[in-house]
Order: C-alpha cells, then sequence, then structure tokens
C-alpha cells in the first residue's frame, strides 16, 4: 500500500473505527466523538450485510471475521474510511460534506466490524475503538427491537478462531441452536462470543481501545475528555452541549436498512432504532429496570469471565 492511497499509511486522515456488539451504543458514541473539532462521521456500516446496506461492496453475507481481505475488500475499505464513497453515508452521520477533504478525521462506526480489527487496521491505519456494554443491556436492548442473537452465524468463525489457536477461548458447541437454551442465554453466549474473538484481535492491534459504555456514558466530563484525550480528539463547544443536554432526533432509517439480526417477527408498533435524545447517563443504566434477577443470572453466568477480561484491559477515564 503506497502512501498516497486513501487510508493508507502515513496518511494524515487518522479515521476512527466505533465497533462493539449491535446496540452496544456505537451509534451514540461515533456521533459524540464526531462532535470533534476536525472530524466527520458518515453515518451508515460499511460491513453491515443486513438489509440494503454496502456489506463492503456486496463482498460480506453476514458476520465475518476478515483475515487477508481480497483487493475489492481492500478497495471498499480504504474508500469507506476516507469518505470517498456514498455507500456510507446516512442520516446518523455528522458534517458529512467534510468526511473526503484531507485534513478531516472520518468517524465510521460498523458493529459488524468488531470481528475484523486487524484487517482494518492493516489497510486503513484507522484507530480502533471497542465499546462493550453489560450483555443484559444488550439482552434488553434486543428484546426491544424485537431481534434475536445470530448464534448458528457465528459458529463457522468460532471455529476458525479455534484454528488460530485459541481452542481453550470459545468452542462451537458454547454457540447452540436457536431454541436450545433459555432467551438470556442465548445472548449471553452470543455477547460472549463476540467479545472473546474481538478481545483476542484488539490486544494484538497497535491503538486499540477497549472502552466500557456506561464509564464514558456516566462519566461525566472528566470520562469523555480522557476519551477525547486518548484519541488526539480536540473539545468543543458542541462537545460540551451533547454531553450534557444529549441529542435531539429519533428518526429510523427503514426497517431493512437497520442494524442488526433479522426481526423475530413483526411487532406491534414502529420501534425506534436510535433514540438519541436521551441523557447518557440514564442510558447508561436504565436496562437494569428492563431485566430481571433471574434474567441477569443466566446472562452472568455465561458472561462473567469475558466481562472481566474487558475490564482488565480497558481504557481507564476516570
Amino acid at each position: 500500500m503506497t502512501s498516497h492511497e486513501p487510508g493508507a499509511s502515513g496518511s494524515r486522515r487518522g479515521s476512527i473505527l466505533v465497533t462493539g456488539m449491535p446496540r452496544s451504543g456505537t451509534t451514540w458514541l461515533a456521533r459524540f466523538l464526531a462532535t470533534g473539532a476536525g472530524t466527520a462521521l458518515t453515518g451508515r456500516e460499511p460491513m453491515n450485510p443486513r438489509g440494503r446496506q454496502y456489506a463492503l461492496s456486496n463482498t460480506v453475507p453476514g458476520w465475518t471475521r476478515l483475515q487477508q481481505p481480497a483487493a475489492r475488500q481492500r478497495r471498499a475499505l480504504r474508500l469507506s474510511y476516507a469518505g470517498l464513497t456514498p455507500w456510507v453515508y446516512s442520516r446518523y452521520g455528522r458534517r458529512q460534506w467534510a468526511a473526503p477533504l484531507p485534513w478531516t478525521r472520518v468517524v465510521v462506526k460498523d458493529p459488524f466490524a468488531m470481528l475484523s480489527i486487524p484487517a482494518v487496521h492493516a489497510v486503513t491505519s484507522a484507530t480502533s475503538v471497542l465499546l462493550y456494554r453489560h450483555p443484559a443491556a444488550a439482552l434488553a436492548s434486543y428484546r426491544r427491537m424485537g431481534w434475536e442473537p445470530d448464534l448458528e452465524e457465528l459458529q463457522p468463525l468460532v471455529r476458525a478462531h479455534q484454528g488460530e489457536g485459541h481452542p481453550a477461548e470459545l468452542t462451537a458447541q458454547d454457540l447452540p441452536r436457536h431454541g436450545e437454551v433459555s432467551e438470556p442465554e442465548a445472548m449471553g453466549r452470543f455477547w460472549a462470543a463476540l467479545y472473546t474473538m474481538a478481545l483476542s484481535d484488539a490486544v494484538r492491534t497497535p491503538g486499540t481501545l477497549v472502552v466500557s459504555h456506561e464509564e464514558i456514558a456516566a462519566g461525566g466530563v472528566d470520562a469523555a475528555r480522557a476519551l477525547f484525550d486518548a484519541l488526539g480528539l480536540s473539545w468543543t463547544d458542541r462537545t460540551t452541549e451533547e454531553l450534557s443536554a444529549g441529542e435531539v432526533g429519533e428518526a429510523a432509517e427503514p426497517p431493512d436498512a437497520a442494524t442488526g439480526p433479522s426481526p423475530l417477527g413483526a411487532v406491534a408498533e414502529p420501534v425506534r432504532l436510535h433514540r438519541l435524545n436521551r441523557d447518557p447517563t440514564t442510558v447508561a443504566r436504565s436496562w437494569r429496570a428492563a431485566v430481571g434477577d433471574d434474567d441477569l443470572e443466566s446472562v452472568e453466568k455465561v458472561t462473567r469471565d469475558v466481562l472481566r477480561r474487558l475490564d482488565e484491559v480497558r481504557l481507564r477515564l476516570l
């Protein structure tokens, strides 16, 4: 890769990938980081394979763990992280007009890139922020959306992960088929599989930051400034306003363009994909009221070890 290519090593762009499991707060965090001076957020997720999304130039059919991206995929990544393809622009973007400018830091939010952090970094030199929430928060959010975890879709990726020398961390048997375990346990196993694979990649990818959603959302100015400093972002008045008041605007993309798994079925009323006008502190902790003690115990039983490892390596913001 030569230095004049979009996103190549040595580029002034310094793009930032915000990734993590769907419903982990990546949209909120990416939009928040895009309040920094000289930044822009394109908005759409380059590797999202659902509905009419870009799917990395239609090269990924589902959850994917890129190891050696093909030439078409490398080109799609470079263009996406440089803001040079219209396919990654959406209503959730910010200052999109500035994204293609060579001095702009492009923020990319993409949950489906969480299993491809090393490949994204190798192709684009992007700094990755791996965001995680408590798995029971994911359970509450998936329930609200009417979604179910893609357990079977992850099975071949888990087998490949085992073949890379991680046999003790995760096995395909940890991912039961739909209906074989309770809903909370299924979510816990899905969450644990995603973050086990992502964490093994994050710790060997230069510059990757592991961040707790609750800490950044509830930590106020001090936590937010620590993350901005770690990423080399400059604080603005808009950053202060957004942190104190939350965002305004709740319009969701059409269901077939939404991030995440296939719906469980029809819902009685439209469900907002993102509720961006809520106070971040409220969002960080509101899930607890929606998850009963038994469900919480079922989720934590299969995720406790992964949560501990994430906590050990996360960026301390406070």
